[in-house]
């Protein structure tokens, strides 16, 4: 018997407020412990939703409360060895904060910024990974799904 294939699924963000976008920074182990950037995001853990997953990455990568607006896209990613499941969100923060500091019990995430589209584009070659161009092109032509088209089962 081959052992039984298990993708990685994570979720990610994009804030929006003013024009500007919220954005981590963090060194990638991946990428020779470069310095990067891209959307708060994270994995879902054992036991946890697609959206507690969402609502909980957001707080601990950018330390404030969030609510999820809507679904942007859905990233099928094969890298490799690994197969990355994304679902990507829209969404706000509850109380507005020009200056954040993340509550990432990894201890990975060296800042929490607003950057412009500009920024984001023009930054392109500082990309955690490809997928922060995938997620900021949807969401900035027009891709939305209501949070109701994922259906949690609860025990």
């Amino acid at each position: 018997m081959s052992q039984r294939f298990k993708p990685y699924a994570t979720v990610a963000l994009i804030v929006e407020h003013n024009g500007k976008y919220l954005i981590v920074e963090e060194y990638n182990d991946d990428q020779d412990n470069r310095l990067v950037f891209g959307n708060p995001c994270g994995h879902i853990d054992g036991k946890e939703t697609i959206l507690e997953a969402a609502i909980r990455e957001g707080h601990e990568e950018t330390g404030c409360e969030i609510e999820l607006v809507s679904l942007i896209s859905i990233n099928d990613y094969v890298k490799d060895n690994e197969t990355i499941y994304r679902f990507c969100f829209e969404a706000k923060l509850k109380d507005y904060q020009e200056k954040m500091q993340a509550c990432d019990p990894d201890d990975e995430i060296l800042a929490v910024k607003w950057y412009t589209k500009e920024e984001i584009y023009n930054g392109k070659d500082n990309w955690r990974t490809r997928l922060v161009g995938q997620n900021f092109d949807a969401y900035f032509n027009g891709q939305r799904y209501p949070l109701d088209l994922i259906k949690s089962i609860h025990p």
